[in-house]
Parts: structure tokens; sequence; C-alpha cells
């Protein structure tokens, strides 16, 4: 591993890194407006939630074989059959019609990103030694963010003139390649030994991987519905706020490496789930959407945060030659959680409401974080 990594290199694989954020968010705006126009369908509202989860259970599943695949064959082939197989599936709304077809392509979605995180995933840790990899992580959060204001502010306005056609951005990773081809290069592999178990000790990263992004995924899944159906706004509203978090999401992950050097892992997440907490009850007290500008401020820094530590810790515990297979169980663990959010919280939401869910989640967040603190004392 080196320090020493060119510019077009980083680049590529931040350019990679963007389209993990892109598979979901960027049609978020559209469900609202799928479930009216498809409003024939039975639980069509619950069913629209899976556009974006399919993907997610898809990618849980798969994720595992995926790491297998890139300790077997390498890094790059399954990156690049990930980014074609990401084309087709997620751009299946925009030239398909009816909705089950559209899942299909979804599921299709799923299985790219599978390849595409693992393998990019491991090339981080391949290229890079633990001091440069926190600083590239910083750029990482930071472009994530910034991909994410890009694709669901985008999304926002292309749903505004028809549902679906959010559905086009995923043709932007076809002007990826070329830079990726001339970029990138194999790395040496570590000699395979048939059996490698994954240590224990990743096994917490696991859980909170899953645990983070059932939260994280409240948003997406939860808050068009609070906006359009319950405050009464505009779907473009919906990109508008989940754009304006990213902002804080991208000003916190850019710090991350100044931030690491004088916190534990343990630490940084105490902080972020008070802060987490502090946006959850903003957003259950609010009664237009306005106010809920105020809650992207924490929870913008809050996931900011969450993500770039946890992919961090995960990466200074796996040894080399265990790094595809690692990888691959870190992907299922985030996409499960995905996938499983809106299932967890939907009998809250039937039962309290939206507000009524963020309120509960809000006082939970508060318990994790001075559990935490506790701990790292």
């Amino acid at each position: 591993m080196s320090t020493k990594i060119t510019k077009n290199i980083q680049l590529s694989l931040l350019l990679v890194a963007t389209l993990g954020v892109m598979s979901g968010i960027t049609v978020v705006s559209s469900l609202p407006l799928i479930s009216h126009t498809f409003s024939h369908i039975p639980n069509i509202e619950f069913l629209s939630k899976l556009m974006l989860t399919l993907p997610s259970i898809i990618i849980a599943l798969f994720a595992p074989f995926a790491g297998y695949i890139v300790d077997r064959w390498g890094r790059l082939k399954p990156m690049y059959t990930g980014i074609l197989l990401f084309v087709l599936g997620g751009s299946s709304g925009f030239y398909l019609h009816d909705f089950y077809a559209i899942l299909a392509g979804r599921a299709v979605l799923g299985f790219a990103v599978a390849l595409i995180m693992t393998s990019s995933t491991t090339l981080i840790g391949d290229y890079f030694d633990e001091k440069a990899r926190h600083k590239f992580m910083s750029k990482q959060g930071m472009t994530i963010a910034l991909g994410g204001l890009l694709f669901i502010t985008s999304g926002g306005l292309l749903a505004q003139m028809h549902w679906s056609y959010p559905f086009a951005i995923y043709f932007i990773p076809l002007l990826f390649l070329p830079i990726l081809i001339h970029s990138l290069y194999e790395p040496k592999r570590e000699s395979h030994h048939e059996d490698i178990e994954i240590e224990s000790s990743l096994l917490p990263v696991y859980f909170t991987a899953f645990f983070v992004m059932v939260l994280f995924y409240m948003l997406p899944t939860q808050l068009p519905y609070l906006i359009v159906n319950t405050l009464k706004g505009e779907p473009q509203s919906v990109g508008f706020v989940i754009a304006t978090a990213m902002v804080f999401n991208a000003f916190t992950s850019m710090k991350y490496a100044k931030i690491k050097e004088r916190f534990s892992f343990i630490q940084i997440y105490s902080a972020t789930f008070i802060l987490f907490a502090i946006g959850l009850f903003i957003v259950s007290q609010a009664t237009s959407v306005a106010q809920l500008y105020f809650s992207t401020i924490f929870l913008g820094m809050a996931f900011g945060l969450l993500f770039v530590n946890t992919n961090a810790w995960f990466l200074s515990q796996v040894s080399a030659k265990k790094r595809g297979k690692a990888s691959g169980i870190l992907t299922s663990s985030l996409f499960l959680g995905q996938f499983s959010s809106p299932i967890i919280f939907q009998p809250i939401v039937n039962a309290y409401g939206i507000q009524g869910l963020y309120l509960m989640v809000s006082f939970l967040a508060v318990f994790i974080s001075l559990a935490l603190f506790i701990k790292s004392r």
C-alpha cells in the first residue's frame, strides 16, 4: 500500500463512490408520483418504497458472493461488469412503464451495486495505508454527499416533468468508464487460502453498519410521505430538504481525518448519535416544510460522520488477504439495513405516524449516545 496515489486514481475511486448514493436517492422524489401513477395496484404506497429497498435486499444477499468473486478474480473486472449492469438496471424506469418490470430492473441494479461497492472498498484498502486512507475517506465522504446533493436535486427537478425522467440519471456512469480504465490498476494479489474465516472483531462493525443504515433510510423512505402527504409540500421539496442535509454531510465528511486524529471511533459515534437525535426531534415537531430545513443541519452532520467512521473502522480491522470477502459482508450489512428499514418501522408508522416514529427514535439515539460515551470513558 502506498500513500502516493495519483490524482487520477483518487478521482476514479471518488467517481465510483458516488454510484452507491446514486443507486437509491436519485428516484426518491418520484416515489409519491409513482404511487399515484400506479394507484390501481393494491398497497402501492408500500410497494413503491421497494423501488429504494428491493436493490438493497439483492445487494445484501449477493454481496458476500461478490466478495468471493473479488478475492478470486481480481477487483477491476467485477467493478466494470457492475457498472454496465448498473446502467442497464438503473435506467429501466426511464423506458419501461410496467411497475413490476421496473422492479425487476431495480433487482438488476442490486446485483450491480454489490459488485461495485465490494470491489471499490477493497481497492481503497489495497491502495492506501491507514493514515492516507483516513484522508482519502474524508474526500470520499464529501464526494458522496455532494453526489447525493446533485442526484437528489436533479431527480427532484426531473420528477417535476415526469416521474420516469430521474431514471435517466443512471446513464451517467458510462461517462466514468474511460478514466477508470485508464487510471485504475489491479493490485498485487495476496496468496489465497481456501477457508478464510472472518475475524470475530469485525462482527461489531457489521452490526453497526446494519443499524446505521436502518436509521439513515428513515429519511428517503419516510420523509417524502411526511412532506407530500402530511405537510402538503411539493415533490421537489423532498429533493431540496435531503439535498440541504447533504451539504452539511459533505462538510463534516471533509473534516473526518482531523476529527479522527483527536477522537476514537466510539467517541465519534457517541457525538454523532446526539446530532442525529436533535435532527429527528426537530422533524418530529415540524408543522411546515420550512421547519424541516433546521433539522438538516444536525442530520447531515451526523450521517456525514457515521458512514465515514464505519468504513474507516472496518478497514482498520481487516487484513489484506481477507479484504474482498470481508468487504462483501460489510456491503451486505449496509444494504440489509436499507431493506429492513421500512419493514421495521412500518408498524410504528401505522400506529403513531411518521413524526411519532421520528420522536421515538430520537430518544433511542440519545440513549445510544450516552451508552457509547460511558463505554469510551
